[in-house]
């Protein structure tokens, strides 16, 4: 059995600099140690045994050590809904259980936001010019990633949904009426049978690898809703 796991929502300071995730139009606030283990999985997908190592290196590393364990943190997290856990036989299942109910949403790409944290990067941080670039370089996208994008750009779509757009040709929809026209036109589908039809779709194979790229890529978040 594979167990995979990822975070879900978005980090931010809130209005007192303390750190939080927004997750399902809610603020979550997280001790040292769930933020520790959550900011190991944001944007990455780590099974249970890369987790575990990566969050008592990181504990280490931090001086932060805990009197309870790794598994606590992780539970609790889970139960918060703030990390993702997929479970199956194979890594495509996993994979499958881990995202398919989970929604993709984009990120926007803003030039002004990413002008002002370069000069911050180079003026006050005394990171050298090129590096800086580096960390801003555009990566090239794959057609099917460039498709998943465009799909989310007006609205958050399960990736269960994201696949069902991908088999039945859907490349755009303008709002959620025409969501609703695409895929639930039929009174017996909802979402939980479009999540149990495409567990089996030969389609969720490449729309699995580029929703998984794109996260990596860190132009996507997953959310719940």
């Amino acid at each position: 059995m594979m167990n995979l796991y990822t975070a879900i929502g978005t980090y931010k300071l809130n209005t007192r600099g303390l750190p939080t995730v927004v997750c399902g139009n809610r603020e979550y606030g997280m001790d040292a140690h769930e933020l520790l283990l959550w900011t190991s999985l944001s944007f990455r997908i780590l099974t249970y045994q890369e987790l575990r190592a990566e969050f008592y290196e990181r504990e280490r590393e931090l001086h932060i050590l805990g009197e309870l364990d790794f598994d606590h943190y992780l539970n609790r997290l889970i139960m918060r809904r703030l990390v993702a856990v997929g479970k199956d036989c194979t890594g495509v299942d996993a994979l499958y259980d881990l995202l398919g109910h989970l929604h993709v949403q984009s990120i926007p790409d803003n030039a002004f936001i990413k002008a002002i944290t370069f000069c911050k990067l180079v003026l006050f941080r005394k990171i050298p010019f090129h590096k800086a670039a580096s960390i801003f370089r555009s990566v090239s996208l794959e057609p099917m990633e460039e498709r998943i994008l465009s799909l989310v750009k007006t609205q958050t779509l399960s990736t269960a949904e994201l696949i069902l757009c991908t088999e039945n040709g859907i490349s755009k929809l303008k709002d959620n009426d025409a969501l609703m026209e695409a895929l639930y036109a039929d009174e017996e589908t909802d979402c939980n049978t479009i999540i149990s039809e495409c567990r089996v779709s030969e389609t969720r194979f490449s729309v699995l690898t580029a929703i998984a790229n794109l996260y990596l890529k860190q132009r996507i978040t997953f959310q719940i809703v």
